[in-house]
């Protein structure tokens, strides 16, 4: 059997050594904020010069003018019925349908 003396003099000596080190420190806690704050700041200023670029670029093509060939523009014209042609080897029109009563 244990004697309750002996059982006293090892938790002591446990108690002696100390609490075993953290995993997570505040000073690893700072650092990793930092990190994170400067990431986030570059990815902002990146985003907001992309974003400026952009503007800019939208601005240009719609201050310049268009660039059209010389000459006069008409507007087209309709074809006329005569200028569709028709192969001769067309099946004819269907008659069109009409609703039943009409003629």
């Amino acid at each position: 059997m244990v004697r309750e003396q002996d059982v006293r003099a090892a938790f002591a000596a446990l108690n002696a050594r100390g609490a075993p080190p953290l995993a997570v420190t505040a000073e690893d806690l700072i650092e990793c904020g930092d990190r994170v704050r400067k990431r986030r700041k570059k990815t902002l200023a990146a985003a907001c010069t992309g974003l400026a670029v952009a503007v800019v670029l939208a601005g240009v093509f719609v201050a310049l003018p268009e660039h059209r060939a010389p000459g006069e523009i008409t507007p087209a014209r309709l074809p006329d019925s005569t200028s569709i042609f028709v192969p001769p080897d067309a099946p004819p029109m269907p008659e069109p349908v009409r609703p039943p009563g009409q003629r």
